[in-house]
């Protein structure tokens, strides 16, 4: 069914004709089977992880069903990002773009409510926005649904963990009852099901099943490191790695900017992108990583989702994600528009348990990531400074600049070689790194293999067995004693595990 074209699927024709200026040959399977579908006006639910090409199985045959001369809204589209919000409102911009007078407004917080409200009363066929906001128009009445077509709700499982499954149900509640309806997911917990079954009666359901979870062409591995040395093994990727576009994902805002700063202070160019940034700043920190103004992004689980940006060759876990679909989502940011991409995480000794889970997670083991040797990387920084100074060979100003230094060792009696050796050292006291004098320090090695499990009581295993220990309790106190060190664990000398419970805990 994949290998049907564009052609075959009952497209409208300016449809087509924008696909087809696009660059688009064969559709995807998710596009294959969803858009007979939703041509013939049937609910749609629809189960497929990120980056199969979902946004064009919906968008292409809903903008075929539309009447573009009526400016009102059409086509309702829910996502639970502004990232995610602006990334589909710029794809239905690009498959309209042979409509004629047809607009599509992306509404979503920390934005200002009037341009908004002058888009939405200047008239829009499709609105693509995040929940609350959608809801805070249809509140405020600046947002009316009479003539809607169709509601499409993205990622819907992520919308149930961020909390907005609730003002996802009372904007449903608010939609004619004719209108089609379409849900998407990467998984279908218990909520979107609910969901489904209640507002999308008799949906026809496509299912992608991927033989991996991530994209084939995205090379995974992985780097165990000591939490302290994370910034050294950083940076050393990045001076080996033939990096065209890079995310460094973190967990948190702050280390967003402190890390952006400390990579900028060793010459890269690099931008934080987190969610204190106001919706300004946030757009063109990506317009600069898409035009090339920025190489690299550090940025929050914030950016996992909706960016789609093709020059993106690396993405580098500095810190490891929170659960499995963080993860997936992360490395799907790279490997975008059929290129290659490469993914590398950096573990700590205290995470290797969670490499096992990743794994099951993507199907898909992980390499381990090999950093060049001091002896390496020392040969290697020395080719490319002389690479970088053989290219002023050819300078212009080459000439006269032999002749002043001619003069120099000519004044002093020395050997020119002696006085390009000085040139150099006055140049690496001016810019301290700039020469490949000293061989670089060899990171720790730390092994990627988990330590041993400990037992149900808190030991290791074999530890605390029954029965005195080998030789008596000479030199050492019996369990529940006086003593301490032959206790089990557990206060008092109760079993561990057994423990009353702390008033902290009940906060947990």
């Amino acid at each position: 069914m994949s290998e049907l074209s564009f052609a075959e699927l009952g497209l409208d024709p300016a449809v087509l004709e924008a696909v087809s200026a696009i660059g688009y040959e064969t559709p995807t399977p998710i596009q294959a089977q969803c858009i007979p579908a939703l041509i013939a006006g049937k609910h749609l639910l629809g189960v497929a992880q990120t980056g199969t090409g979902k946004t064009a199985a919906f968008a292409l045959p809903l903008l075929s069903r539309i009447d573009a001369s009526v400016s009102e809204p059409q086509i309702l589209v829910l996502a639970p990002t502004r990232e995610l919000a602006i990334q589909v409102a710029e794809a239905f911009t690009s498959y309209a773009s042979k409509f004629r007078h047809f607009h599509v407004l992306p509404i979503y917080g920390g934005q200002d409510f009037y341009p908004q409200i002058k888009g939405l009363k200047r008239g829009a066929q499709v609105i693509v926005g995040t929940p609350g906001r959608m809801l805070d128009h249809l509140r405020k009445g600046t947002l009316k649904l009479g003539n809607l077509k169709a509601l499409v709700l993205d990622e819907a499982d992520e919308m149930l963990r961020m909390g907005f499954i609730d003002d996802v149900e009372a904007i449903l509640a608010k939609t004619p009852e004719n209108c089609q309806r379409a849900l998407f997911s990467a998984t279908m917990p218990p909520q979107i099901k609910k969901v489904a079954q209640t507002y999308l009666r008799d949906a026809v359901e496509v299912k992608i099943e991927s033989e991996t979870r991530t994209v084939e062409r995205i090379s995974q591995y992985v780097l165990p490191v000591y939490a302290e040395r994370k910034l050294d093994a950083l940076t050393r990727i990045l001076e080996v790695e033939p990096i065209e576009g890079a995310i460094i994902f973190v967990r948190t805002k702050a280390e967003t900017t402190l890390l952006a700063e400390k990579l900028g202070a060793r010459g890269h160019a690099v931008a934080p992108l987190n969610g204190d940034l106001n919706q300004r700043q946030r757009e063109q920190t990506v317009e600069d990583l898409k035009r090339g103004k920025k190489d690299i992004i550090v940025a929050t689980d914030v950016a996992a989702r909706g960016l789609d940006v093709p020059r993106i060759t690396h993405v580098i876990n500095y810190d490891v994600p929170y659960d499995t679909e963080a993860y997936i989502h992360r490395v799907g940011r790279t490997g975008r528009a059929g290129r290659e991409g490469k993914a590398i995480l950096l573990v700590t000794p205290r995470e290797r348990s969670w490499l096992r889970t990743l794994e099951r997670a993507t199907n898909s083991p992980m390499m381990p990531y090999e950093l060049p040797s001091p002896v390496e990387l020392k040969k290697m920084r020395e080719e490319q400074f002389e690479t970088q100074l053989m290219g002023f060979a050819e300078d212009k100003k080459l000439a006269k600049s032999m002749a002043l230094l001619d003069e120099i060792a000519e004044r002093n009696e020395m050997d020119i070689a002696m006085v390009a050796g000085a040139l150099a050292c006055w140049m690496e006291a001016m810019q301290p790194g700039s020469l490949p004098l000293e061989q670089p320090e060899a990171l720790p090695v730390v092994s990627a293999t988990p330590p041993p499990r400990r037992d149900r009581k808190g030991g290791r295993p074999g530890e605390f067995r029954k029965g005195p220990p080998k030789g008596g309790y000479k030199g050492r106190s019996k369990p529940g004693g006086s003593g301490t060190r032959g206790k089990p664990p557990g206060k008092g000398g109760k079993p561990a595990g057994k423990r009353p419970p702390r008033q902290s805990d009940a906060k947990r």
